[in-house]
């Protein structure tokens, strides 16, 4: 009997140290906003996946599942029926209802950042406390997917009409996670929420740090720093391997890495100095140098995996004389080119300076934190800018709606200040497309005109990497940029 009541009291106290784990992650930057729709880059949508819920989400293998909803059904193809799980909880203690769903997509209409993304709802009808119906302006093939974007996340009605501004420094959800701190440069820490609905996770508290240079997020780990380490240079991998108590993490992922030209500029409104500008830039060698060869050259805006990727389309081939002969017109000319101050964005500005430089062009780098990019390439300050795009939701829709409509220039992710009528009204019609097959013809047309344009010297699609200490179990990397921490256990 003391025997079984001894393995009974380490059995317990082996499940305890694992639930009350605290997990220690490094990233290359910092969150620009807690408040869900008003932010939607990579370190936003981290955090705020973690401190709220959505109507739905999606696991690590990119399949919908429930989140605050239930369950749902479709009226017709305008209308949507949903009900919400019972006795779902704020961190404030208050409920989630109905209402505050109705309020959350309300408010959203209202973002100009997640514009480009929100589905056409015309109205939410209140059913009851737990029920509601969704009411669209027009039929949107993506809607389900789109419902599980972060930015899509439902918030307090009573807990923001008393504070509107509130979220963004004192953020309030019903997800797994509570801020308990943010210093800005350096990092936050989250504490479980312990009435959280669905499966509560392991980790009590997650610390992540904030650590811009990838080689010292690679030392963070060999020192034991952290337990996690996101985006790490690909040539790390052998630092890796040979460290027995560390495992290295590599998927292709759904993410596009381009070099975007302002189209705003009188000089990129010339199709011959953008073929050229394209034609002097070899991938190959920037995919080969910047990411050792892990990853593939970009075909085409849309990443492969992605629903309604065209593997048809082609990018231009490494020319450096044709790319002299069309270039010839702005021989000596000076521009500018925006990047981030991520280790990888840099060399491959770096590498692009070199290329244009050899055609004639010299090329000023600016190299930005995360916050001041967004700021001034929204505004469409820069001549070039290092860019990525994920499409958060596996759909062609969110790939290429938010870049390339004219309605979604800046902020919403439309850089490049692109505007094409026929991909306008091309985009429009793929959301009221229902067939599959006829909407992924629309999406092949869209990309043959982006793709034929040159407005951008599409780059590399990369595969995403982290490393991890081997006590930690369960854990698996997202396709997009935007990890669930939560995921795994310490042993």
């Amino acid at each position: 009997m003391k025997r079984i009541k001894l393995l009974l009291f380490f059995m317990l106290l082996f499940t305890i140290n694992i639930f009350s784990a605290t997990i220690n992650v490094v990233q290359e930057g910092d969150p620009r906003t807690f408040d869900p729709h008003f932010g939607n880059d990579g370190f936003s949508l981290r955090i705020n996946r973690l401190l709220y819920s959505r109507l739905l989400e999606k696991n690590h293998n990119m399949e919908t599942i429930p989140g605050v909803a239930k369950s749902y059904k479709f009226i017709n193809n305008q209308k949507i029926e949903f009900t919400l799980k019972e006795n779902i909880l704020f961190q404030n203690g208050d409920k989630l209802t109905s209402e505050d769903v109705k309020f959350s997509f309300d408010r959203m209409k209202k973002s100009p950042r997640i514009a480009g993304l929100l589905p056409p709802i015309k109205d939410i009808v209140i059913i009851d406390e737990h029920n509601f119906e969704m009411i669209l302006e027009k039929p949107f093939s993506a809607i389900i997917d789109q419902l599980t974007h972060p930015a899509l996340s439902i918030v307090s009605k009573k807990y923001v009409t008393n504070n509107p501004k509130a979220l963004v420094e004192n953020p309030m959800g019903s997800g797994k996670y509570i801020l308990e701190s943010w210093a800005p440069g350096e990092g936050l820490v989250l504490n479980r929420f312990e009435n959280y609905f669905d499966t509560k996770p392991t980790y009590e508290k997650i610390n992540i740090k904030t650590i811009p240079l990838a080689t010292n997020r690679t030392i963070a780990l060999e020192t034991g720093e952290a337990d996690i380490a996101f985006t790490l240079p690909p040539q790390d991998k052998v630092t890796v391997d040979k460290n027995e108590n560390l495992q290295f993490m590599s998927i292709p992922s759904y993410s596009y890495t381009y070099m975007g030209l302002n189209l705003k500029k009188e000089i990129f409104k010339d199709p011959d100095i953008r073929k050229g500008i394209n034609l002097a830039i070899d991938k190959e060698a920037i995919l080969e140098t910047v990411l050792n060869g892990e990853g593939k050259i970009a075909n085409s805006p849309v990443a492969e995996g992605v629903q309604g990727h065209n593997p048809n389309t082609r990018n231009l081939s490494y020319n450096k004389n044709e790319a002299i002969t069309l270039l010839k017109k702005i021989k000596g000319t000076s521009l500018t080119l925006a990047t981030m101050s991520s280790g990888i964005d840099i060399q491959t500005a770096e590498i692009i300076a070199a290329y244009l430089k050899e055609v004639g062009i010299d090329v000023s780098i600016a190299i930005l934190e995360p916050s001041i990019y967004w700021l001034k390439t929204n505004e469409g300050e820069f001549d070039m800018f290092i860019g990525s795009w994920g499409s958060v939701t596996g759909d062609s829709d969110y790939a290429l709606y938010p870049t390339h409509h004219t309605n979604a220039f800046g902020a919403p992710g439309n850089r490049t200040f692109f505007s094409d009528k026929k991909v306008d009204s091309l985009l429009e019609e793929a959301r009221e497309t229902l067939d599959l097959k006829s909407r992924e013809k629309i999406y092949e047309e869209i990309q043959e005109i982006i793709v034929a344009n040159n407005s951008e010297v599409m780059l590399f699609y990369r595969d995403l990497n982290g490393a991890l200490n081997k006590k930690i179990k369960g854990f698996n990397l997202y396709p997009i940029p935007i990890h669930d921490y939560s995921l795994g256990s310490i042993y």
